[in-house]
């Protein structure tokens, strides 16, 4: 390993000190830094010459410094399935960046002696929907959303080009094995292992009892057809990081990605331990005193 890139939450207040230190300690190993000169400017430190997209090209490994949030900005950047991610949690343990900040140097000395798991992490490919997305794939880690922001809209969803289910809801939720500790979670979906295999269906607040959260294999292509006429019907990949308007009447497909998101995961704990401690999975309540 020649060459470590950085991807920071700037907005962290032990970031730059962070970076200091772990740009000090791999360079005595004989490993080059790299930092995104936005960063470092906003870090207050010295700049590399780099953007991000350069950043991911020369390294080996990348080591990002945030939380989910961080990680899920990063994951767009072109290219980043080729490289490992080390991701440390600056805050609370996250359910993606698993590794705490007193777990980064045992974690980058295994990476040296080549004693580390990676975890490859399913993506979904989106398309259809209007001009941008038809002549260019959008991906998610997470999941993406189709919603309108006041009212019920009508999603007619074929799994495999076979009718399944009218929604008829605030919305729906297309998620990954990943990201159904987030959004999905929030509306009732359920949480599944991350290495499996599968597509969440999650409906958001449904007009209708009998409709149910669905996982469906990870080979299916979702269609989902738009069958209100409501203008500002939204399309978010991950979050607000990526939005696009939806035509009524328009098509959006989604489907599992060719290209994985390689994590190099926790040595030291598991992940239904990071369910444990984030969600008290199992925690009965207390009884009064």
């Amino acid at each position: 390993m020649k060459t470590v890139g950085f991807f920071v939450n700037t907005s962290k207040s032990q970031a730059a000190q962070v970076v200091v230190d772990a740009s000090n300690w791999l360079q005595r190993h004989g490993i080059k830094p790299l930092i995104p000169d936005e960063q470092a400017k906003s870090l207050g430190i010295p700049r590399c010459g780099v953007d991000e997209n350069e950043v991911v090209a020369q390294s080996d490994v990348l080591l990002v410094l945030g939380g989910d949030g961080t990680l899920l900005s990063v994951v767009h950047t072109p290219m980043i399935e080729h490289v490992p991610i080390l991701a440390v949690n600056l805050g609370h343990l996250g359910f993606l960046t698993e590794v705490s900040l007193d777990e980064l140097y045992p974690a980058l000395t295994n990476i040296l002696n080549g004693s580390f798991k990676i975890d490859r992490r399913m993506m979904l490919e989106i398309s259809g929907g209007n001009d941008d997305l038809e002549h260019s794939r959008s991906f998610a880690l997470n999941e993406v959303v189709i919603r309108h922001n006041t009212r019920l809209i009508e999603l007619d969803t074929y799994i495999d080009e076979k009718p399944f289910i009218t929604y008829n809801a605030d919305g729906l939720i297309i998620a990954t094995p990943s990201g159904s500790t987030g959004y999905s979670l929030a509306s009732g979906g359920t949480i599944v292992e991350p290495r499996l295999d599968a597509i969440l269906l999650t409906p958001i607040a449904p007009h209708s009892l009998t409709v149910r959260p669905y996982i469906a294999h990870g080979d299916s292509v979702i269609t989902v057809a738009m069958k209100s006429n409501y203008s500002s019907v939204n399309l978010f990949v991950d979050g607000p990081r990526e939005t696009h308007c939806l035509a009524p009447d328009c098509l959006i497909r989604v489907r599992k990605a060719e290209k994985t998101i390689k994590l190099i995961r926790s040595q030291r704990r598991s992940y239904y331990e990071v369910l444990r401690t984030k969600l008290m999975l199992g925690e009965g309540r207390k009884p009064r005193t």
